[in-house]
């Protein structure tokens, strides 16, 4: 298990609102015939990449966040760091005011960021992706936070049964899990609060909204271990960053490919889980009746999830699958479109 929080900033800036002209061929017939009426609107954002860095800068400085790994610029990597330095934002952002000049700034697709972080409870990591274009009524600043449980995390000489040795002192009864887990999700959400409060404090903003999450992984295989494939070109708004192999972040993330083996060993109840896939994509939830983990075949160790399709874990009691049904709609739907005298 571990944390995910998404936290979406509409910042008060003026937009500019415009049809974009479709790729495909129907669509592109209904935008000529229509004058443009069944064409997509896109905003635009008139604030600079460097005046953003600047506000998140003071925002993370306050909470001392100050450990960056990646700092992109319309898929550029203006920072990149593979070596696991420390306080090393300053040096990131003083490099990307060296580099990027003022017309850059103002005129981007995609400023991507990805901070690191650690307290008591937890290893943070802060992803933040700022959209200058994007979709009518989605909000252009977004931060994804995942936090695993420093307690777990595989050190020099640990092996797997090492880190399955520390998290069994959690799993010796129903209770014991349950307090530990709200325990753990409490001081998650008061990070995300704190967050969300130097937010309004340091930006402008007309909105912000938050959501958090608890998320259990599970693999497709037997051998449950993480492997990294690298980040996504295209990521979902439901993909996690800690699964994008960051460097330390094997050793962190493993216990988290090894809790729903633990939770079928110990007949654990679960309820109220997001489930991932190991590359992470999001297989379904459990919701507040929960399920048995000892029971269900979704937690089978020895089960092979490529063999399994949707239905058959559809008919997991509490169980509801996601179905991707695209996030364009179908062809055929113009929503609220007013296309004047022409018949659809």
């Amino acid at each position: 298990m571990y944390f995910s929080a998404r936290v979406s900033i509409d910042p008060s800036q003026l937009t500019k609102i415009e049809r974009v002209e479709p790729d495909e061929m129907f669509r592109k017939f209904l935008h000529y015939v229509t004058s443009g009426a069944t064409s997509k609107k896109v905003e635009h954002e008139t604030f600079t990449t460097v005046s953003v860095l600047q506000q998140l800068n003071r925002l993370f400085w306050e909470i001392d966040i100050n450990n960056i790994i990646r700092l992109s610029h319309d898929d550029i990597d203006i920072y990149y760091d593979k070596e696991g330095k420390k306080d090393d934002l300053k040096d990131a952002l003083d490099a990307y005011e060296l580099t990027i000049n003022d017309a850059m700034s103002h005129h981007f697709k995609t400023l991507h960021m990805v901070l690191e972080h650690e307290d008591s409870n937890f290893i943070y990591l802060i992803e933040i992706d700022i959209n200058r274009t994007h979709a009518v009524g989605v909000y252009p600043i977004d931060i994804k936070v995942n936090a695993l449980m420093k307690e777990f995390r595989k050190k020099d000489g640990e092996n797997e049964e090492s880190v399955k040795a520390k998290m069994k002192t959690r799993f010796s009864g129903q209770e014991v899990l349950d307090q530990f887990v709200q325990e753990q999700h409490l001081a998650f959400e008061t990070f995300i609060n704190d967050i969300g409060l130097r937010i309004r404090k340091h930006m402008k903003i007309d909105d912000v909204k938050v959501q958090v999450d608890k998320r259990v992984v599970m693999p497709k295989t037997k051998d449950r271990k993480p492997v990294f494939k690298g980040r996504r070109k295209n990521p979902s708004r439901e993909y996690d960053p800690v699964f994008d192999g960051y460097h330390g972040f094997g050793d962190i993330l493993l216990y988290s490919f090894l809790w729903s083996t633990l939770l079928q060993d110990h007949h654990m109840h679960v309820s109220d889980v997001t489930l991932v896939g190991d590359n992470a994509d999001v297989l379904g939830s459990i919701g507040a009746e929960g399920i048995d983990a000892g029971d269900a075949d979704l937690f089978n160790a020895d089960m092979d999830f490529d063999t399994v399709g949707a239905d058959s874990l559809g008919d997991v009691g509490g169980f509801d699958t996601v179905t991707d049904a695209g996030s364009d709609g179908s062809w055929f739907d113009f929503g609220d479109m007013d296309v004047g005298g022409f018949d659809i």
